[in-house]
């Protein structure tokens, strides 16, 4: 089985430049080539979360990782959870 999780303690949800959350503590698991974003919802718009193109954007030292959210985003309470595409470069 192949698996890969990589994870930080804050991210964003981007709706081109408009911020449609802001995510705390997360995690993105790879499983057999599926990529999961587990992740703390602070804050979200509902009407900008409801868009597509929607990507989720964490940033790192020397940049930020960027994944298009495919598929349904699932908010349950404070937690949220979908499937990412492939990482843009």
């Amino acid at each position: 089985m192949n698996h890969m999780a990589v994870s930080g303690v804050k991210g964003s949800l981007k709706w081109a430049y408009h911020e449609a959350g802001v995510l705390g503590a997360w995690t993105v698991t790879t499983v057999e080539g599926v990529r999961t974003l587990s992740a703390a919802l602070v804050s979200s718009d509902a009407f900008r979360v409801s868009q597509r193109p929607l990507r989720f954007v964490a940033t790192h030292a020397t940049g930020a990782w960027v994944w298009p959210i495919v598929g349904e985003l699932q908010i349950q309470g404070a937690s949220l959870t979908a499937v990412l595409g492939p990482r843009e470069r």
